[in-house]
């Protein structure tokens, strides 16, 4: 009497091809997993700029909001900050009395402008200034748009502010941005 043993194993060609076809499919999953990390970390990076950029948006408004005597230049270096001036047409610079300044000292005026394609401040009438946007945050332009300076006109004072430029940690994730905030003086101009 015969017995028919069934027991059949994989051959060496089975063997091979079931391995090149999960070490094609992993190899698809490790790609797609890198690609992921990498766009997230691009994405984060990114994020860390816009941040900046809100920052300091965001903490220029509040110092204009309750800032007074707003003094606008079309130059980067300002002639007589103190002295109350619109300009209705564009500037690279305001200048401003601080919420707790003091009108009978001239240096102590708040001042942002546009140069080099960051946003500066300064605190001492221009004395020093410091840079408030990072490296990340290339601004093509700039102006700051003033209204209603003239003491006791029927109009409070405004501050339209347009930027337009450029974020990014390197070429490959840089996002263009083009940015307008209008704010006006708290303070009644009576």
């Amino acid at each position: 009497m015969t017995i028919k043993s069934n027991k059949r194993g994989f051959t060496l060609v089975e063997m091979m091809v079931s391995v090149g076809i999960f070490a094609v499919v992993v190899i698809a999953i490790v790609g797609a997993l890198l690609s992921l990390v990498d766009s997230n970390r691009k994405a984060q990076a990114l994020k860390s700029v816009m941040n900046n950029l809100n920052f300091a948006l965001e903490n220029m408004g509040r110092n204009l909001r309750v800032g007074y005597d707003f003094h606008c230049e079309e130059d980067i270096a300002p002639t007589n900050p103190t002295v109350p001036q619109s300009c209705p047409s564009g500037g690279v610079l305001i200048a401003f009395e601080s919420q707790y300044g003091d009108t009978s000292d001239p240096d102590d005026q708040f001042i942002y402008r546009f140069n080099n394609g960051r946003i500066e401040k300064s605190d001492d009438s221009g004395a020093t200034f410091i840079a408030i946007t990072s490296e990340e945050v290339n601004i093509t332009d700039m102006k700051f748009f003033v209204t209603g300076t003239t003491i006791r006109d029927p109009y409070q004072p405004r501050v339209v502010m347009t930027i337009s430029g450029s974020a990014g940690v390197d070429a490959r994730v840089e996002t263009s941005f083009s940015i307008q905030s209008t704010v006006s003086q708290r303070l009644l101009d009576l």
